[in-house]
């Protein structure tokens, strides 16, 4: 985000992967997991926090999503150059989902919107 916001003119994505490999995005909930894992999870075994398998998404869905929600209109620009990857990159959340059944991840395109909106108001101190 930071390489695109101060131009809003282009955004142009170097990727470690093609578009259409699929991830597992959580960024949200990660923070409310690991504070649960802290306190809760006493195993030695580690445990996968991550969304499951049927909310994973492509790069170019993400980038959307992202584009979205910042209201970018210029061009998105796809550096292909590098290899493609690993297609697929599924970690199953099962462990997860037995001792958090209930545990409700926050929509992606609900939590990048949250995301980009406190980027933009507080860009001037946000990391750069």
């Amino acid at each position: 985000m930071h390489t695109y916001f101060p131009s809003h003119r282009s955004l142009v994505l170097h990727l470690d992967a093609c578009v259409s490999s699929l991830y597992g995005y959580d960024w949200t909930d990660l923070a409310r997991l690991c504070v649960w894992v802290l306190r809760k999870y006493d195993e030695i075994q580690p445990i996968i926090l991550s969304v499951g398998e049927e909310d994973e998404m492509t790069i170019k869905d993400a980038v959307d999503v992202i584009v979205e929600a910042f209201g970018f209109t210029g061009p998105v620009i796809y550096d292909t150059s590098k290899s493609d990857g690993q297609m697929k990159k599924t970690a199953s959340n099962a462990k997860l989902r037995r001792y958090l059944p209930n545990f409700t991840f926050t929509p992606f395109h609900e939590a990048m919107k949250e995301t980009c909106d406190w980027f933009a108001a507080n860009y001037d101190i946000a990391r750069k």
